[in-house]
């Protein structure tokens, strides 16, 4: 922290304090915390999970994810990103000591370059999205899961995701 001493350990509780900061931090559409609110955040499809977190936090833009980030270093607050919430190992499940980093409000497709045949997403853009948006441009996304509605781009990544097409197309 800025005044020398180590950040508190990991584990420890949200404090009044951090939980103002966080959501100073987002907008006032970037945060859950109403039971009824957080409960889909808090799921795993399959039932073999329960989270507890006490806060999602959904951030519109990377210094709002940076913020997020370094405000919970400070407080010692572990952070489970999450995003379409369609994994089936309970990785985006969270502890209630933990928040909820959500991007699902990070969805824009920045730029599609037909000549190099790329595109610019953010990580919340859900891939049946790029899929329709690479094909409007002349292009083909190849990445298929039967998720594809739900599922997020980041999480597709961060997973390493492969999908039907991955022995047609490659990894």
């Amino acid at each position: 922290m800025a005044d020398g001493h180590p950040p508190p350990a990991p584990g420890a509780a949200l404090s009044d304090a951090a939980r103002r900061a966080l959501k100073a931090a987002v907008d006032a559409k970037g945060f859950l915390d109403a039971d009824e609110d957080r409960a889909a955040y808090n799921a795993e499809e399959r039932g073999y999970y329960q989270g507890e977190s006490p806060l999602v936090l959904r951030p519109a833009t990377t210094d709002q994810v940076a913020a997020v980030v370094k405000i919970c270093h400070g407080h010692g607050i572990a952070v489970v990103p999450q995003g379409g919430n369609t994994g089936l190992c309970g990785g985006a499940v969270a502890a209630v000591d933990q928040i909820i980093l959500n991007l699902g409000r990070m969805n824009a497709v920045r730029a599609i370059d037909p000549v190099n045949a790329t595109m610019t997403v953010e990580a919340g853009c859900i891939l049946s999205d790029i899929q329709t948006r690479a094909e409007d441009a002349g292009l083909l996304f190849p990445l298929s899961l039967a998720a594809e509605g739900t599922c997020q781009i980041g999480g597709n990544l961060s997973t390493n995701a492969g999908g039907i097409q991955v022995l047609r197309y490659g990894n």
